[in-house]
């Protein structure tokens, strides 16, 4: 569903034409219409009211968790956010709040209205670091770099604890190096994160990706390849951390250039599981106890 929140990359903060892989919907909120205005007045609990019947119907579910997936769902002033995640959740079967953003966009104000909501209910914080490579963040045109995300994921740990925090990362872009699937693994080991969402680098209609690719293509990542990077990304990641997501699927296949196999749901999910056993792959099982190595946060250390 749609906040009604903006983003710092189309508002011109940093930019207004987005990051180089999100097309118009930002990122494609399923049940929502566009967002409404960057102040956040989209009216959240008669969205919600108006959806849940049909969901209720499809899926025989009782409870649910409000998924703000669009665009920057933490920008925005503390008490505008307050007024938001509120609504969502006085609507009757809403028992949790799922919240996308960027790691730019975490300050003090924002950490405190996050910890007040997770010590009452459960919140995940869907964080879209991408990569931790500042040659690959600059290629996508994200705005932000590695040291900004390292920064959240601490902040995070220190201010908001009971936050459940959901990694998002893109493997494919062509200035990835050999390793970046192993390294971001092991880098993610040291912070006490939930969860981790893969997607594969998709090229799209209507974005900057998407304008590259026709005028000079370049390679995407087979479903292969794209297996490659998930197990050595599995077998060095902390069993600790659940795997939510192994690949991400086009919401409008006729506008996904590549790679292709993007367009299908159900069987790249299937053959990446298949994959996966046939290379006996365990969850961390590449990993050295030092590995397991937290950073060390100063817990004494104020906003």
């Amino acid at each position: 569903m749609a906040s009604g929140l903006s983003c710092p990359t189309r508002d011109g903060r940093i930019s207004r034409t987005g990051c180089a892989f999100c097309d118009t919907r930002g990122s494609a909120s399923f049940h929502s219409s566009p967002p409404a205005s960057p102040s956040g007045s989209t009216n959240i609990r008669e969205e919600l009211l108006c959806q849940l019947p049909s969901i209720r119907a499809r899926f025989g579910a009782g409870k649910f968790l409000a998924y703000f997936q669009s665009y920057t769902n933490t920008y925005g002033s503390a008490a505008a956010l307050a007024v938001i995640y509120e609504q969502a959740l006085s609507v009757p079967g809403i028992s949790g709040l799922c919240i996308g953003t960027r790691p730019d966009c975490l300050n003090s104000e924002v950490l405190g209205v996050l910890r007040t909501f997770s010590e009452r209910t459960y919140v995940s914080l869907e964080l879209g670091i991408q990569s931790f490579d500042d040659s690959t963040l600059t290629w996508l045109k994200r705005g932000h770099d590695r040291a900004t995300s390292l920064d959240a994921l601490k902040r995070l740990a220190l201010f908001a604890p009971s936050v459940h925090v959901c990694v998002h990362l893109i493997f494919g872009a062509p200035t990835d190096s050999a390793t970046t699937a192993r390294d971001t693994a092991l880098l993610l080991n040291r912070f006490p994160l939930k969860g981790v969402k893969l997607h594969q680098l998709m090229i799209l209609e209507s974005t900057e990706l998407g304008r590259r690719w026709k005028e000079a293509p370049f390679p995407t990542l087979s479903l292969q390849e794209y297996g490659e990077h998930v197990l050595e990304f599995i077998e060095n990641l902390s069993p600790n951390v659940y795997l939510e997501r192994l690949c991400a699927s086009a919401t409008q296949k006729q506008a996904c250039l590549a790679p292709l196999w993007s367009c299908e749901r159900w069987a790249p999910h299937n053959y990446l599981r298949e994959f996966l056993v046939s290379r006996g792959c365990q969850q961390g099982s590449k990993i050295q106890p030092s590995d397991l190595t937290r950073i060390p946060f100063d817990e004494n250390e104020k906003e």
